[in-house]
């Protein structure tokens, strides 16, 4: 028995896919005897008498793929992956656990009552497609895997000029990750930092391999890219993986041209001479330690929102007032910061550069003469306002305590609760992170703390 193999055939899965353009790579196309291919895949797959760690996670031990060519049914069906008709087998969950139609997925198996339907070709594609993704373990807190889908060429190309080069091979996982944690929003953020690194200029990529990276994700002029899609699972590992969640993002040219932005900024306020190495560090940086372990929700919630161009705002000021704050030794956050996240607040909400430089200057004002004052609370209470009456309750305060005038353009309200045309709340956590910023890096530079060329 043969199956075909062809650039052309693909099905539409991310996860077949993948496994298509593993066995392309190492084929060619063409037709194969199905023994042949299954023989290669066990070598791959197997060890010793078990299963390559991480597929060991997923495959049954008693599982016998190899049996595969005997469970072909007598007649043929269609195939649920491929559309096409020929001898199919019933897939098993331990074989393919992730047979996902995106757009339908109460589809995971074992959603699917009376199982998934694949020819062998598919079959042994789904096998190949533990070969190709990109994984990331966390201890035993977390397990993450990232498949990248578009048309199948394209996603050949990939594989091959991109992905394979950058892989890495170590114990804790292949993915090139720029940070990573126990949540799937900031290590997926950390991978596509990893990968926008290289579209530039790379010492790992040819450079056929980086234009083709950088026609995926938009950043060639006059060529309009493929659609790209970038799949992640997250899930816990023990004896056999628990998955929590699958995660879409198709908008990985949009995140492109956003980081291109910020390295602009970097670059031109001259914060630092490599500015992708500063970018990882302020988008990095929303950590704390937690008794003995690292916790990095906020991160992950500023990926969340970042990724799905939201607002990320709440959640750095959540850190900065939650963590930095109360720390032993109070830091301000990473120097650059603010200049990313207030170009991203223009770009994403379309925020007046104008009114923008006025809430910074009132901000920093603000925080420094809170610090002179000892008027933390103040800060806090500005944090802290819950609608418009409180938020102007304490601009009184700091008029009456702080002897500052407040700028005019914050004394009027618009319909719709804006202020200047943005929304009340927005207004009032840009400022109480601008204050609280400009309080700790006072604070930490009268105690001498040399934080100048790192923080700031």
């Amino acid at each position: 028995m043969k199956i075909s193999l062809s650039r052309d055939a693909s099905t539409g899965n991310f996860w077949i896919d993948m496994g298509l353009v593993v066995l392309l790579e190492r084929f060619g196309e063409g037709e194969y005897d199905i023994q042949e291919v299954l023989s290669w895949l066990m070598e791959k797959l197997r060890n010793g008498k078990g299963w390559r760690y991480p597929a060991s996670l997923f495959i049954n031990l008693q599982a016998k793929p190899e049996n595969l060519p005997r469970s072909l049914s007598k007649n043929a069906q269609i195939c649920d992956m491929c559309g096409r008709s020929g001898r199919i087998i019933n897939a098993k969950m331990w074989m393919f656990p992730f047979l996902v139609d995106p757009q339908k997925f109460a589809n995971f198996y074992p959603g699917v009552k009376r199982g998934l339907k694949l020819c062998s070709r598919c079959a042994l594609a789904g096998l190949a497609g533990y070969l190709g993704w990109l994984w990331k373990a966390q201890g035993r807190d977390a397990f993450h895997f990232f498949i990248f889908h578009t048309d199948l060429e394209e996603l050949r190309r990939l594989y091959r000029e991109v992905l394979r080069p950058l892989v890495k091979d170590e114990k804790g996982g292949n993915a090139p990750i720029a940070f990573s944690g126990p949540y799937i929003h900031e290590t997926t953020l950390g991978l596509l930092l990893a990968l926008f690194a290289h579209v530039r200029q790379s010492n790992r990529l040819s450079e056929e391999g980086r234009r083709h990276l950088a026609a995926l994700l938009g950043a060639l002029p006059g060529k309009p890219p493929f659609p790209l899609t970038l799949y992640a699972i997250t899930g816990s590992p023990g004896r056999a993986f628990n998955m929590h969640a699958l995660r879409e993002f198709n908008k990985l040219q949009q995140l492109y041209r956003l980081y291109e932005l910020w390295i602009e900024t970097l670059l031109q306020k001259q914060i630092d001479p490599n500015p992708h190495r500063r970018l990882t560090l302020i988008l990095g940086q929303f950590e704390a330690q937690r008794d003995r372990n690292r916790e990095s929700i906020w991160r992950d919630r500023i990926a969340r929102a970042v990724m799905e161009f939201d607002d990320p705002l709440p959640f750095v000021e959540d850190f900065l007032f939650d963590v930095r704050a109360r720390e032993k030794d109070p830091r301000p956050l990473v120097r650059g910061t603010l200049d990313v996240f207030n170009q991203y607040m223009k770009e994403v909400f379309a925020m007046d550069e104008k009114f923008q430089r006025m809430l910074a200057g009132f901000g920093h004002t603000l925080g420094e003469t809170a610090q002179g004052h000892n008027e933390m609370g103040l800060l806090y209470a500005l944090r802290n306002a819950k609608n418009p009456e409180d938020f102007y309750r304490v601009l009184n305060d700091i008029q009456f305590r702080l002897n500052l005038t407040v700028p005019e353009e914050l004394l009027k309200i618009e319909k719709g609760e804006r202020i200047a045309g943005v929304p009340w709340r927005r207004v009032k956590t840009l400022l109480s992170i601008y204050a609280m910023n400009s309080y700790l890096r006072k604070d930490a530079s009268q105690k001498g703390e040399q934080t100048e060329t790192k923080e700031g």
